[in-house]
C-alpha cells in the first residue's frame, strides 16, 4: 500500500485504484433520472384515468338523482332508469347526456387502462366489452324510452348491461385496474352480481327498477373503485419516482 501511495504521489493522474471512489458516471445519472421520469409519466396518464372514471360515474349518479327528483311518484325500487330518459321526464335531456357521456369515459378510460398496465392476455376481450357497453349507454341516450325506436332501446339497454358486467368479469381475470387479489375479486364479484340481478329481470317477480339498477351500479362501482384504486396508486408513484430523482 506505501508503494501505491508514493505511486499515487508522483502520479496525480494516473487511473484510479479500487480502493478509491470515483464520480458515478454521467451515463448512469441520466439513466437513472429518465426512470424516473418514465414512472412520474406514468403515475400521471394512472391519475388522468383515475380521474375521468371517477367525475364521469359521480356524474351520472347525480344527474339521475336529480331527474328522479323531479319525476312525480318515481320509484328507484319499481321504475326502470330509462323512463327518467323519456319525453315526460322535465330532465330527460340530462339524463339521455349522462347516459352518452358514462359510456364513452368507460370505452376511453377502459382503453387507456389497458394501453398503461398492458396485461399479458385478455386486453382485446376487454376492450371488446367495454365496446359494447359504451355502445350500448349511446344508444339508450340518442334513442329514449317510449319513443318510436323502442327495440333499438332494449337493445341499446341489454347490450350496455351485458358488456359492462362481462368486462368486469374480464377484468377480474386479467387484473384491472392492478394484478392485485383485491382487485380480481373486486370484478369478479360486481361482474356476477351485475349478471345476476339481470337475469333476475326476467320472471323473476322481482322489483324490476331494483334489478335494473344492482345490473347498472355493479359497473358503475366498479368504475369508481378503480378510479379511486388508480389516483391512490399514481400519486404512491409520482412520490417514488420523485424519491429516485437525484
Amino acid at each position: 500500500m506505501r508503494e501505491y501511495s508514493l505511486f499515487q504521489q508522483a502520479n496525480p493522474g494516473a487511473i484510479q485504484g479500487p480502493m478509491d471512489e470515483a464520480p458515478a458516471p454521467q451515463h448512469a445519472r441520466r439513466c437513472w433520472h429518465a426512470g424516473g421520469v418514465r414512472r412520474s409519466s406514468s403515475a400521471a396518464v394512472r391519475r388522468a384515468i383515475g380521474a375521468v372514471a371517477l367525475a364521469a360515474g359521480i356524474s351520472y349518479l347525480v344527474v339521475e338523482a336529480l331527474a328522479a327528483s323531479r319525476v312525480a311518484a318515481y320509484s328507484y325500487a319499481d321504475d326502470y332508469v330509462s323512463d327518467l330518459g323519456r319525453a315526460t321526464s322535465p330532465l330527460a335531456w340530462w339524463m339521455n347526456a349522462g347516459f352518452r357521456v358514462q359510456g364513452m369515459a368507460f370505452v376511453v378510460t377502459g382503453a387507456m387502462l389497458v394501453a398503461t398496465v398492458r396485461p399479458a392476455r385478455g386486453a382485446l376481450t376487454f376492450t371488446v366489452f367495454a365496446c359494447l357497453y359504451g355502445a350500448g349507454s349511446v344508444t339508450v341516450g340518442l334513442v329514449p324510452s317510449g319513443g318510436p325506436g323502442h327495440l333499438l332501446h332494449v337493445g341499446g339497454a341489454t347490450a350496455a348491461i351485458l358488456g359492462g358486467n362481462l368486462a368486469l368479469i374480464t377484468a377480474g381475470r386479467i387484473g384491472l385496474p392492478d394484478r392485485s387479489r383485491a382487485a380480481r375479486a373486486l370484478g369478479y364479484g360486481l361482474g356476477l352480481l351485475g349478471l345476476t340481478a339481470a337475469g333476475a329481470l326476467i320472471g323473476t317477480g322481482l322489483p324490476s327498477g331494483a334489478c335494473e339498477r344492482t345490473a347498472i351500479y355493479s359497473i358503475i362501482a366498479w368504475q369508481l373503485l378503480a378510479g379511486a384504486r388508480l389516483l391512490s396508486t399514481g400519486q404512491a408513484g409520482d412520490r417514488r419516482a420523485d424519491a429516485r430523482i437525484p
